[in-house]
């Protein structure tokens, strides 16, 4: 199965069909596109559905988080790429988190 790079309102879009709380991007070292799409869901309920989905789209195991804090209980994190001259960290901090605005 071949790693499909997708674009990060794509995901966003979706999450909030799947009644995620927040999604934002960030970098990450562990993404083969260099950046994931982190979206937190307040509930299992789909959660689940939209870590398996998402899974099959990219072709790359996508798999839910408990983290001990957050907007939300639950984190899925997927791998995505931002559109061009949208990066703009300040102070050249990697790892840092990119908020999109909020998708209730």
């Amino acid at each position: 199965m071949s790693r499909l790079s997708v674009p990060f309102g794509l995901v966003a879009e979706l999450a909030a069909e799947f009644g995620a709380v927040e999604c934002f991007w960030r970098e990450s070292d562990r993404s083969f596109t260099g950046f994931v799409a982190e979206v937190w869901f307040s509930e299992g309920g789909q959660v689940g559905e939209f870590a398996v989905k998402w899974s099959r789209v990219v072709g790359y195991h996508i798999r839910v988080r408990c983290p001990e804090s957050g907007p939300g209980r639950f984190a899925v994190s997927v791998p995505v790429v931002v559109p061009v001259g949208e990066v703009r960290l300040s102070g050249g901090v990697r790892g840092g988190r990119v908020r999109c605005g909020l998708v209730s």
